[in-house]
Protein backbone atom coordinates (compact mmCIF):
# COMPACT_ATOMS: atom_id res chain seq x y z
CA UNK A 1 0.00 0.00 0.00
CA UNK A 2 1.76 3.41 -0.90
CA UNK A 3 1.55 6.07 1.74
CA UNK A 4 -0.11 9.32 0.56
CA UNK A 5 0.81 12.13 3.48
CA UNK A 6 2.40 15.13 2.32
CA UNK A 7 3.10 13.68 -1.61
CA UNK A 8 1.08 14.78 -4.88
CA UNK A 9 -1.36 12.71 -6.21
CA UNK A 10 0.95 12.41 -9.65
CA UNK A 11 3.96 11.12 -6.94
CA UNK A 12 1.59 8.67 -5.28
CA UNK A 13 0.39 6.73 -8.43
CA UNK A 14 3.69 7.15 -10.45
CA UNK A 15 5.54 5.22 -7.07
CA UNK A 16 2.38 2.81 -6.98
CA UNK A 17 3.22 1.21 -10.58
CA UNK A 18 7.07 1.79 -10.35
CA UNK A 19 7.32 -0.53 -7.08
CA UNK A 20 5.31 -2.95 -8.21
CA UNK A 21 7.38 -6.19 -8.42
CA UNK A 22 6.04 -7.83 -10.86
CA UNK A 23 6.15 -7.26 -14.94
CA UNK A 24 1.92 -7.15 -15.25
CA UNK A 25 -0.03 -5.63 -12.81
CA UNK A 26 -3.66 -6.23 -12.54
CA UNK A 27 -6.67 -3.91 -12.12
CA UNK A 28 -7.11 -5.02 -8.21
CA UNK A 29 -3.25 -4.93 -7.49
CA UNK A 30 -4.16 -1.23 -8.45
CA UNK A 31 -6.95 -0.58 -6.29
CA UNK A 32 -5.02 -2.42 -3.57
CA UNK A 33 -2.12 -0.18 -3.75
CA UNK A 34 -3.77 2.84 -3.77
CA UNK A 35 -3.95 3.47 -0.13
CA UNK A 36 -6.00 5.76 1.90
CA UNK A 37 -8.48 8.12 0.26
CA UNK A 38 -9.25 5.55 -1.81
CA UNK A 39 -12.03 7.25 -3.90
CA UNK A 40 -9.99 10.38 -5.26
CA UNK A 41 -7.04 7.82 -6.17
CA UNK A 42 -9.42 5.60 -8.00
CA UNK A 43 -10.91 7.87 -9.98
CA UNK A 44 -7.70 10.08 -10.76
CA UNK A 45 -5.96 6.48 -11.98
CA UNK A 46 -8.61 5.39 -14.21
CA UNK A 47 -9.72 8.96 -15.46
CA UNK A 48 -6.03 10.12 -16.09
CA UNK A 49 -5.78 6.19 -18.15
CA UNK A 50 -8.83 6.80 -20.36
CA UNK A 51 -8.04 10.35 -21.29
CA UNK A 52 -4.43 9.59 -22.12
CA UNK A 53 -5.16 6.22 -23.76
CA UNK A 54 -1.88 5.74 -25.60
CA UNK A 55 -2.32 1.76 -25.11
CA UNK A 56 -4.77 0.22 -27.90
CA UNK A 57 -7.87 -0.60 -26.27
CA UNK A 58 -6.83 1.08 -22.81
CA UNK A 59 -10.07 3.63 -23.01
CA UNK A 60 -12.42 0.65 -22.91
CA UNK A 61 -10.53 -1.28 -19.96
CA UNK A 62 -10.49 1.55 -18.13
CA UNK A 63 -14.43 2.84 -18.75
CA UNK A 64 -15.76 -0.21 -17.48
CA UNK A 65 -14.30 0.22 -13.70
CA UNK A 66 -15.34 3.24 -13.75
CA UNK A 67 -19.22 2.75 -14.70
CA UNK A 68 -18.71 0.14 -11.37
CA UNK A 69 -17.54 3.23 -9.68
CA UNK A 70 -19.77 5.55 -10.33
CA UNK A 71 -22.52 3.61 -9.59
CA UNK A 72 -20.77 2.78 -6.13
CA UNK A 73 -20.13 6.23 -5.42
CA UNK A 74 -24.16 7.10 -5.82
CA UNK A 75 -25.45 3.95 -3.62
CA UNK A 76 -22.71 5.37 -1.12
CA UNK A 77 -19.86 2.93 -1.15
CA UNK A 78 -17.28 3.49 1.33
CA UNK A 79 -14.24 2.23 -0.86
CA UNK A 80 -14.11 1.25 -4.58
CA UNK A 81 -14.72 -2.56 -5.38
CA UNK A 82 -14.62 -4.85 -8.49
CA UNK A 83 -15.91 -7.89 -9.68
CA UNK A 84 -13.75 -10.91 -10.47
CA UNK A 85 -13.54 -10.73 -13.95
CA UNK A 86 -12.86 -6.92 -14.22
CA UNK A 87 -10.20 -6.98 -11.39
CA UNK A 88 -8.25 -9.74 -12.41
CA UNK A 89 -7.55 -7.93 -16.12
CA UNK A 90 -3.96 -6.75 -16.20
CA UNK A 91 -1.73 -4.23 -18.03
CA UNK A 92 2.09 -4.48 -18.57
CA UNK A 93 3.56 -2.71 -16.03
CA UNK A 94 5.78 -0.50 -18.13
CA UNK A 95 3.03 0.46 -19.98
CA UNK A 96 0.93 1.80 -17.20
CA UNK A 97 4.17 3.86 -15.93
CA UNK A 98 4.35 5.26 -19.68
CA UNK A 99 0.70 5.98 -19.64
CA UNK A 100 1.36 8.14 -16.13
CA UNK A 101 4.24 9.73 -16.92
CA UNK A 102 2.82 10.80 -19.88
CA UNK A 103 0.15 12.58 -18.09
CA UNK A 104 2.26 13.68 -15.03
CA UNK A 105 3.23 17.21 -15.92
CA UNK A 106 -0.92 17.91 -16.72
CA UNK A 107 -1.36 16.38 -12.63
CA UNK A 108 1.15 18.67 -11.51
CA UNK A 109 -0.28 21.80 -13.12
CA UNK A 110 -3.63 21.18 -11.68
CA UNK A 111 -2.17 20.39 -8.33
CA UNK A 112 0.48 23.22 -8.32
CA UNK A 113 -3.49 25.47 -7.95
CA UNK A 114 -5.09 23.42 -5.36
CA UNK A 115 -5.29 23.90 -1.91
CA UNK A 116 -8.41 23.45 0.71
CA UNK A 117 -11.63 26.19 -0.67
CA UNK A 118 -15.21 25.47 -0.93
CA UNK A 119 -14.87 22.23 1.54
CA UNK A 120 -18.39 22.23 2.18
CA UNK A 121 -18.77 21.36 -1.76
CA UNK A 122 -16.63 18.40 -0.62
CA UNK A 123 -18.54 15.44 1.19
CA UNK A 124 -20.34 12.28 1.27
CA UNK A 125 -23.83 13.91 -0.86
CA UNK A 126 -21.21 15.67 -3.16
CA UNK A 127 -20.18 12.20 -3.87
CA UNK A 128 -23.28 10.69 -4.61
CA UNK A 129 -23.80 13.03 -6.82
CA UNK A 130 -20.59 12.70 -8.60
CA UNK A 131 -21.04 8.83 -8.62
CA UNK A 132 -23.33 9.75 -11.25
CA UNK A 133 -21.62 11.87 -13.05
CA UNK A 134 -18.99 9.79 -13.32
CA UNK A 135 -21.00 7.11 -14.37
CA UNK A 136 -22.38 9.56 -17.39
CA UNK A 137 -18.80 10.02 -18.66
CA UNK A 138 -17.50 6.30 -18.30
CA UNK A 139 -20.10 5.69 -20.82
CA UNK A 140 -19.12 8.45 -23.21
CA UNK A 141 -15.56 6.94 -22.55
CA UNK A 142 -16.55 3.70 -23.79
CA UNK A 143 -18.18 5.00 -27.32
CA UNK A 144 -16.11 4.94 -30.19
CA UNK A 145 -15.20 8.13 -32.06
CA UNK A 146 -13.24 10.69 -31.30
CA UNK A 147 -13.36 13.44 -28.62
CA UNK A 148 -14.65 10.73 -26.18
CA UNK A 149 -12.01 10.08 -24.34
CA UNK A 150 -9.86 12.83 -23.28
CA UNK A 151 -12.37 15.77 -22.17
CA UNK A 152 -14.36 13.06 -20.02
CA UNK A 153 -11.27 11.54 -18.52
CA UNK A 154 -10.10 15.04 -17.76
CA UNK A 155 -13.22 15.81 -16.17
CA UNK A 156 -13.00 12.92 -13.88
CA UNK A 157 -8.88 13.82 -13.20
CA UNK A 158 -10.47 17.43 -12.08
CA UNK A 159 -12.43 16.03 -9.88
CA UNK A 160 -10.62 13.64 -8.45
CA UNK A 161 -7.35 15.82 -7.71
CA UNK A 162 -10.85 18.07 -6.21
CA UNK A 163 -11.54 14.89 -3.61
CA UNK A 164 -7.95 13.86 -2.73
CA UNK A 165 -6.93 17.89 -2.10
CA UNK A 166 -10.82 18.84 -0.69
CA UNK A 167 -10.45 21.87 -3.39
CA UNK A 168 -14.48 22.93 -4.12
CA UNK A 169 -13.34 25.31 -6.43
CA UNK A 170 -11.25 22.69 -8.83
CA UNK A 171 -14.27 20.56 -8.59
CA UNK A 172 -16.30 23.29 -9.82
CA UNK A 173 -14.16 23.52 -12.86
CA UNK A 174 -14.37 19.62 -13.27
CA UNK A 175 -18.33 20.07 -13.41
CA UNK A 176 -17.99 22.60 -16.11
CA UNK A 177 -15.10 20.04 -18.50
CA UNK A 178 -17.92 17.33 -17.67
CA UNK A 179 -20.30 19.57 -19.27
CA UNK A 180 -18.36 20.56 -22.04
CA UNK A 181 -17.50 16.59 -22.48
CA UNK A 182 -21.14 15.61 -21.91
CA UNK A 183 -21.76 18.03 -25.50
CA UNK A 184 -19.35 16.74 -27.04
CA UNK A 185 -20.19 13.15 -26.51
CA UNK A 186 -23.76 13.53 -27.48
CA UNK A 187 -22.63 15.38 -30.79
CA UNK A 188 -20.49 12.01 -31.76
CA UNK A 189 -23.41 9.85 -30.23
CA UNK A 190 -25.78 11.34 -32.63
CA UNK A 191 -23.34 11.41 -35.73
CA UNK A 192 -23.26 7.74 -35.27
CA UNK A 193 -26.92 7.28 -34.81
CA UNK A 194 -28.06 9.54 -38.24
CA UNK A 195 -25.40 7.18 -40.03
CA UNK A 196 -26.85 4.13 -38.83
CA UNK A 197 -29.70 5.17 -39.72
CA UNK A 198 -28.71 6.48 -43.36
CA UNK A 199 -27.00 3.76 -43.45
CA UNK A 200 -30.18 1.45 -43.11
CA UNK A 201 -32.26 3.67 -45.35
CA UNK A 202 -34.43 5.64 -42.98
Amino acid sequence: MVHTNNRSASDVLLELVRAFPRERISVQDLIDGLGDRSWGFALLLFGLLSAIAIIPGLATLTAVPLLFFGMQMLIGYRTPWLPGFIAKRDLGRADLEKAIVAGKPIMQRIERICRPRLTFLIGRSSERVLGLLVFVLAVIIALPGPFTNFPPGMAIVFMSIAIIERDGLMLLAGLVTSVIALYLGWLVLAFFVTYALSLAGI
